[in-house]
């Protein structure tokens, strides 16, 4: 990639910093060896997650079934809340996961098209994974609150003040931001790449 001394290109990928920079050339005997070990990084990492993140659905499913009937039979109402948070998360994490799994074995392709295109429907499933878990995390802060609130109305105030939960929960989603972020980026890339190596008459 490089910048174009004159003019503007025609479809050019803006990076972060508002330059253009068009595709002059491509080198495939680099790219492909390149793409296909970053390929082959995200199969291990998706697999990690996976084997990391459906036993931690399920736990979380469970934990939060017996969290909702241990506050329904105790009448201990903020157990309840946090019950029905823990659901919600397992519900969210379940999609997650099965965003992850429809991609993560796909580390055949031979074609750099087919490389890219998996390349492409990864970063968008881990921007989908991302967006996922901003939603869990505002409803564990959501519910979060309202449990330590009903507690306090009903008994006394928890011992740990929920801002400390609340700052733990922005610092991961500050990450998160972060991850998301450098996702984005890579998939323009990715789809500016793909459209610089395909023939004008083939492009959709």
């Amino acid at each position: 990639m490089t910048t174009p001394p004159h003019g503007r290109p025609p479809d050019p990928f803006w990076d972060e910093l508002g330059v253009a920079w068009v595709a002059i050339n491509p080198e495939l005997a680099v790219i492909m060896p390149r793409l296909q070990s970053r390929l082959r990084r995200q199969s291990i990492l998706i697999t990690a997650s996976l084997i990391f993140g459906l036993p931690l659905t399920l736990a979380t499913f469970l934990l939060g079934g017996y969290t909702i009937w241990r506050g329904w039979s105790t009448g201990a109402w903020n157990f309840l809340t946090r019950g029905v948070a823990l659901v919600a998360i397992a519900a969210i994490l379940s999609r997650a996961m099965s965003s992850l799994w429809r991609v993560g074995t796909g580390t055949d392709a031979s074609a750099l098209s087919e490389m890219l295109d998996l390349a492409i429907i990864r970063a968008e499933r881990t921007l989908l994974v991302i967006r996922l878990g901003f939603y869990a995390y505002g409803g564990a802060a959501l519910f979060g609150l309202v449990g330590t609130a009903i507690r306090a109305y009903l008994s006394r105030p928890p011992a740990v003040s929920p801002l400390v939960d609340l700052a733990v929960l922005a610092i991961i989603a500050l990450g998160f931001f972060l991850l998301s972020r450098r996702t984005a980026s890579d998939l323009e890339k990715y789809k500016y790449l793909k459209r610089a190596l395909t023939p004008e008459g083939e492009q959709k």
